[in-house]
């Protein structure tokens, strides 16, 4: 109950960012890799036009053999930007199970789940310089810890701004919540702690049909720091229709007894845009 009322009181103080667009249209959500073309929208002749943003992935992965593996992962994206504001976010899920059966015919299953959400708004102070606000939460089973959560304050600049490249730097402050999976020894314990947090974001619209992403971030707090990076490379198959090919990895400087420090995921998706 605790953890509850803590996540949603993170969500309410990140909403409370995206409050002074409440007048013109509220949304809170995006897509953090969008493939539509880089452009200011302060810069459009017409100004900037009100649109919503979406996509939906899904990927699945079956082998059989000597060992029965399987893996679903999906991810939905929305996104809204106005003249001053952007709101952005995603949720995602994996989940993956396997069976292994040995010579004397024993058999033994290994699952796995992880879902990940991201929440962030921007505010344009001019079409280089910007503030934004971030929640990021993490639930992986079997890692060590039950839930990670962050929400940082901060401010970014467009270092280049153009119809085919874009990167951009960020630096912010805020705070991380932790909880560790209990044990039938060690009970779980929850940890606070204030941290730095520095970003970056590569896009590169290589064609009309394809794309490359780089993201990468680093939260620097006293006990623990996680870093994570980004790879994506679209094509698109139709025009609403793309393949997908990414690569995350997230590593962490301090992790439970027994447990790694680095993970990785390396995933094939099918994305609509609506």
């Amino acid at each position: 109950m605790n953890f509850l009322i803590k996540k949603y009181t993170a969500l309410a103080v990140l909403s409370a960012l995206s409050m002074p667009v409440l007048a013109d249209d509220f949304f809170l959500g995006a897509p953090a890799e969008s493939d539509r073309e880089i452009e200011n929208c302060d810069e459009l002749p017409e100004g900037c036009v009100a649109e919503w943003e979406s996509s939906v992935e899904f990927g699945y992965v079956a082998v059989s053999g000597n060992q029965d593996t399987t893996s679903l992962n999906g991810r939905f994206s929305l996104g809204y930007e106005l003249e001053k504001w952007r709101h952005e976010g995603f949720i995602s899920t994996i989940t993956s199970s396997s069976k292994f059966e040995d010579a004397a015919g024993v058999v033994t299953e290994n699952n796995s789940e992880k879902y990940t959400a991201q929440a962030k708004s921007l505010y344009k102070f001019n079409n280089r310089a910007y503030g934004f606000g971030v929640f990021e939460y993490d639930e992986t089973k079997d890692s060590g810890y039950e839930y990670q959560y962050s929400v940082a304050f901060g401010a970014g600049y467009k270092f280049i701004k153009t119809k085919r490249h874009m990167l951009d730097g960020e630096l912010g402050f805020g705070i991380r919540e932790s909880e560790t999976e209990p044990t039938l020894t060690v009970p779980s314990v929850t940890n606070s702690e204030s941290i730095t947090r520095i970003a970056g974001k590569y896009a590169w619209k290589i064609s009309d049909n394809s794309s490359f992403e780089q993201k990468i971030s680093s939260e620097i707090g006293e006990d623990n720091t996680i870093s994570k990076s980004y790879t994506g490379l679209s094509a698109n198959v139709l025009e609403n229709l793309a393949l997908k090919l990414s690569y995350t990895l997230k590593h962490q400087t301090e992790v439970p007894l027994n447990f790694e420090k680095t993970e990785t995921i390396t995933s094939f998706t099918v994305v609509y845009t609506f």
